[in-house]
């Protein structure tokens, strides 16, 4: 396998288990109020927490991968990613707990927007770019279902603290083959700190500042969609088993990211982002006349979960090239923009009943489709 070949594996995997950590604590908040002698409203604070280190690291890990270099910063950060969660999983109680995963959070904030610099920096032929940048958001749609499935199962078997030192030995063994196997890139020491410029790129252009706004809804949606229904069916006597088996048949549809960049190609960026959301509008509208029958909603996840793997590697490549110069401090912002709204997912389901939860989707994309239409 060629070097780059094998960058681009390893960044693959690396953004799943990376992403995986976002959701960990959605299926076992009991379990670990239990644990740490708390309750379970007091144990979201620890998610809540993980969300806003989490946000500070995505802004803050770009700019300084330019000055000190992306493999540099990619490698420590999966360091100190593995230790942090290890950390969780020693937490004795709730105060612990909170800040434990607020370092953690910030830590794991390292690897996405230094990744998708790092993409553009390195493959100077466009399709295979796109293909790995495809790839990487693929495996984030595959995270946040793989996160709870992973967490369930070992909570169940093992207890929840097994989750996240089984998390901490996968980043320490990703720490050891990107020190390796990643390449140095060029740096740029001279330019200074750009966290100023980080949070002033959405509005350089009407272009990006749409872009970011659909970029927030498209996790957002994914997670909250599972999320909710997982709620609703819980509610009516499905096991965790048929749950996970209700998940896993939506995963299906990320097939359909593999080939976004051929009907890129075909198509150019904004007809396929088009497409991308009428897809998604038709699912959405499905899930609530159907929002009684749990096997048809099943399988019309499959079309849902295609519309939004083929909208992230669309319209991060639309960043890419509306960009330009400002390519690195533009991916920051996105990676920002994308997982923020993965994490603020939970929230809004947690508080509206299934069918509140898809208009709202709903309403979403209408907004993005006229957003589209506009750039």
């Amino acid at each position: 396998m060629g070097r780059l070949h094998a960058v681009g594996l390893l960044l693959i995997v690396t953004g799943v288990f990376v992403a995986s950590n976002i959701y960990t604590l959605i299926p076992i908040y009991s379990e670990i109020a239990i644990g740490v002698k708390s309750s379970e409203e007091q144990i979201i604070w620890g998610s809540s927490v993980f969300t806003v280190c989490y946000a500070i690291g995505l802004l803050l890990f770009g700019p300084l991968s330019e000055q000190y270099g992306r493999k540099k910063v990619i490698v420590l950060g999966l360091l100190m990613s593995g230790l942090s969660t290890m950390l969780v999983g020693l937490s004795f109680n709730l105060e612990s707990l909170i800040v434990f995963r607020g370092v953690q959070g910030f830590f794991l904030g390292s690897f996405a927007p230094v990744a998708f610099a790092y993409i553009f920096e390195l493959y100077e032929k466009e399709k295979q770019r796109t293909l790995i940048l495809t790839l990487i958001n693929c495996g984030f749609l595959v995270a946040g279902i793989l996160g709870q499935i992973v967490s369930t199962a070992l909570t169940l078997f093992y207890g929840w603290e097994i989750v996240f030192f089984v998390f901490a030995v996968i980043y320490v063994t990703l720490f050891t083959f990107s020190h390796k196997i990643h390449i140095k890139t060029a740096i740029s020491p001279a330019q200074g700190f750009h966290i100023f410029k980080v949070l002033a790129v959405p509005f350089s252009s009407k272009q990006l500042f749409n872009s970011y706004l659909i970029t927030f809804t498209l996790l957002l949606s994914f997670i909250a969609f599972y999320d909710s229904l997982g709620r609703m069916l819980s509610t009516d006597g499905f096991s965790d088993e048929a749950l996970i088996l209700i998940r896993t048949i939506g995963l299906a549809g990320t097939i359909l990211a593999v080939f976004t960049g051929r009907i890129i190609e075909k198509l150019h960026l904004k007809k396929t982002m088009i497409i991308g959301i009428l897809l998604c509008l038709g699912s959405l509208v499905l899930f609530i006349v159907f929002r009684e029958q749990p096997v048809m909603i099943t399988f019309l996840s499959i079309p849902f979960v295609s519309s939004i793997a083929m909208l992230i590697p669309s319209v991060i490549s639309y960043i890419g090239s509306a960009a330009k110069a400002q390519r690195g401090l533009a991916t920051s912002f996105y990676s920002f923009s994308l997982l923020m709204g993965a994490s603020l997912a939970p929230v809004i389901a947690a508080h509206l009943s299934f069918t509140f939860v898809m208009t709202v989707l709903l309403v979403f994309f209408c907004c993005n489709l006229f957003l589209v239409l506009k750039m």
